[in-house]
């Protein structure tokens, strides 16, 4: 293991790795600034450009945009009241009250420190996590990564509210798109309806961009002339929130435990993470009175939560192959298209991968918050760059990167079709995430299923571990409907009383 983590951090010294770090670094700044926009959008936008780059570069360049995205969405929160991602809508409760004090700098300083640290803690915790996993990985067979698969889409189906039957059904209907193409058994056809297009499946990178970035354009084009109305003033006092945010190194590493774990739980992510640090901000202090007014321990411990909350999520993805969320699908995607397979070979052959993906974590969360801190007051006006000059752009961007992905017609259309898709679902509030995941984890649920009832036959329920994952899952949808009618039965309620 010390052998690959020094391979790994070889890796990263390179100046082609640091420039794609660094790249990715950049988006990432870029897509956290703009409101409406998320890393699912702007990975699935990198994915087609990373085909014909090794995973020395491609990793970094992932993992760049992620970890900086959720450092960077703090600035439209702080300034303008609006989330720049769905997970920093916990920092706008105490940050926005700060900006309209004048205390906008130190704000956004606390902020960006305390994102740097809980991304680092983070990487930590996955560079740990990894001696305790591995053995427990290298111990599995196919039918308990089988289980795993059942385990991970479950999860991610059933965590969605009150929206419990539409989240199974979207992870169905991924499983059922999934399908597309060649029975990769016994080669028959499925789906196709006599098109040879079709006889590879569908593009994942095409299916993904249309639906996550197609619907977020759609929605900004239909909220006017600008992206936000932003500030004018410039945002100064940023290094006294650093100096605030040191005197909380407490709340700081609390929150980045919380987020990591969080992170760590299939279907969870940093909505919950960043709710849940938020609570537990209020929950620690002695003097709640100024929580909502702009206390800003109330902006600290989410932005620590959220950050640290990648380096939580991949540990299952990179262990297991079972992503937890639509991001952590979409970083399983690029290492398929990289040709690495999460699992048992990432941790033997390929775990100087793992290693690098850790070192990418925690510079790039250093990198990222250093930048933000410098280029505050100029990358902020992108907020205001009118969305027609915007959405043009970025439609370039996703077409061209389908185009070069097969070099094929058919994808375009099937980025249209999910486009249509992605925007009826974004409007009857459909969990696209569960859709995708069932759409990604449906080869390894075939080969899993295949593998298995061929060496155990119906036994395979049987083996101990396979049981006690399969528990998990009952228990899962059991909890999973019960928390559906909570919740609808308290929004019916809450409807009543309006």
């Amino acid at each position: 293991m010390i052998e690959s983590l020094l391979l790994g951090l070889q890796m990263l010294v390179q100046p082609m790795t640091l420039l794609a770090l660094l790249a990715g670094v950049l988006i990432g700044g870029v897509v956290g600034f703009i409101p409406g926009m998320s890393g699912v959008v702007g990975v699935a936008l990198l994915l087609p450009f990373t085909f014909h780059l090794g995973p020395e570069l491609a990793l970094p360049l992932i993992i760049g945009l992620l970890a900086v995205t959720t450092t960077a969405d703090t600035v439209p929160c702080v300034l303008i009241n609006t989330p720049g991602t769905a997970g920093s809508q916990a920092s706008i409760v105490d940050g926005y009250p700060m900006a309209q004090k004048g205390q906008a700098g130190k704000a956004l300083g606390a902020a960006f420190f305390s994102s740097a640290v809980g991304g680092v803690i983070g990487a930590f915790l996955l560079s740990a996590s990894i001696p305790f996993f591995r053995p427990l990985v290298l111990s599995f067979g196919t039918a308990e990564f089988l289980a795993m698969t059942i385990l991970g889409l479950t999860m991610v189906a059933v965590l969605t509210g009150r929206h419990f039957l539409q989240g199974v059904t979207c992870a169905g209907l991924g499983l059922l798109t999934g399908m597309v193409g060649l029975d990769p058994v016994n080669s028959l056809n499925r789906w196709t309806f006599g098109t040879d297009y079709l006889l590879d499946g569908t593009s994942l990178v095409a299916v993904a961009l249309g639906l996550f970035a197609i619907p977020e354009l759609t929605e900004l084009l239909s909220k006017g002339a600008t992206i936000a109305n932003n500030q004018n003033a410039k945002v100064e006092g940023k290094a006294a929130g650093v100096k605030e945010a040191l005197k909380n190194k407490r709340l700081i590493g609390l929150s980045s435990l919380v987020g990591a774990w969080v992170g760590f739980l299939p279907g969870m992510g940093t909505v919950v993470a960043n709710w849940m640090a938020y609570s537990l901000a209020v929950a620690l202090a002695k003097d709640k009175s100024q929580f909502g007014k702009g206390d800003i321990r109330g902006l600290i411990a989410p932005e620590a939560a959220n950050n640290a909350a990648l380096g939580g999520a991949l540990l299952p993805t990179l262990a297991f192959g079972i992503p937890g969320s639509a991001v952590t699908a979409l970083i399983l995607a690029g290492l398929w298209i990289q040709g690495v397979t999460p699992g048992q070979a990432m941790l033997t052959s390929k775990l100087h991968l793992i290693f690098l993906i850790i070192w990418c974590l925690a510079l790039a969360n250093i990198v990222g918050a250093v930048l933000a801190y410098t280029f505050t007051n100029q990358i902020a006006k992108l907020t205001r760059v009118k969305i027609e000059v915007f959405a043009p752009i970025v439609m370039v961007i996703i077409f061209a990167g389908v185009i070069i992905e097969n070099n094929h017609i058919g994808d375009v259309l099937v980025v249209l079709l999910f486009g249509v898709v992605g925007c009826v679902m974004k409007r009857l509030r459909w969990p696209r995430p569960a859709f995708i995941l069932g759409y990604i984890l449906l080869p390894v649920f075939e080969q899993n299923f295949f593998q298995s009832t061929m060496i155990y036959g119906a036994s395979w329920l049987t083996r101990p571990i396979v049981m006690a994952i399969l528990g998990l899952v009952i228990i899962g949808l059991v909890f999973g409907y019960r928390l559906s009618r909570q919740t609808g039965q308290a929004m019916s309620q809450s409807e009543v009383k309006v």
